[in-house]
């Protein structure tokens, strides 16, 4: 079977450690290796946000080709309907507050004709993942939508991404950098926390991670050899 090539993509050092505490083979700064499987894995940490993420994830693709890419994080969930530690794939993705307000309230580049929504890679506004996904531990996973915020949102403020389930402040950016390079792709994040809720102490992080570098073991021993 052919060899693949893959890279692993997280915000943090924190949402993969247990994973990088394994013998993997630091290349540079943030820029990890190991072999899985008899896969050949690279490790980028891009730093938080979308700027970080495309800049990081930019520079790395035009330098190196990948097989197949995984972008692997914790997040807030935007719903009752999943639990802390629940690990779900992210299937569509948009920026959910990339705009402007005005006296009719929120505008998105859309709305406001900078931006076509029907322009690639968009489909109305949002971002679709279309890569097909032939990996048992990924197709066992509940499949959501996914918003990308640069804002703190709370419970009365969040309208602008209720009708997704997750948040985080880089995977539309992953999301186009992927999609505008046809890059077969995947996200997969570990619920922590539920959107607004201010009380840390409610949160559950060791419990995303613990989880999400489980799925990540479990996604690597699903790819052949």
């Amino acid at each position: 079977m052919e060899r693949k090539s893959i890279l692993l993509v997280s915000a943090t050092e924190l949402e993969i450690k247990p994973l990088l505490d394994e013998q993997i083979a630091k290349i540079e700064n943030k820029l990890y290796r190991s072999t899985i499987k008899s896969n050949n894995v690279e490790i980028l940490i891009t730093g938080v946000g979308i700027h970080a993420m495309t800049y990081a994830l930019t520079r790395l693709l035009s330098k190196n080709q990948y097989s197949f890419i995984i972008l692997a994080g914790i997040s807030g969930s935007n719903t009752n309907t999943l639990k802390l530690g629940n690990v779900v794939n992210v299937m569509s993705e948009q920026f959910a507050d990339l705009g402007a307000q005005s006296d009719k309230g929120f505008l998105s580049l859309f709305d406001m004709g900078l931006q076509d929504a029907n322009e690639w890679p968009f489909a109305q506004g949002v971002m679709h993942n279309y890569t097909l996904i032939n990996n048992a531990a990924v197709d066992a996973m509940k499949a959501v939508a996914g918003s990308t915020v640069q804002t703190i949102q709370n419970k009365l403020e969040c309208k602008i991404t209720t009708n997704t389930d997750v948040e985080s402040m880089e995977a539309a950016a992953f999301f186009y950098c992927c999609m505008m390079e046809k890059l077969p792709f995947i996200q997969i994040r570990s619920i922590s926390n539920f959107v607004g809720e201010g009380d840390k102490s409610k949160w559950d992080i060791p419990l995303a991670v613990q989880n999400l570098n489980n799925a990540l073991v479990s996604i690597f021993n699903e790819i052949g050899e």
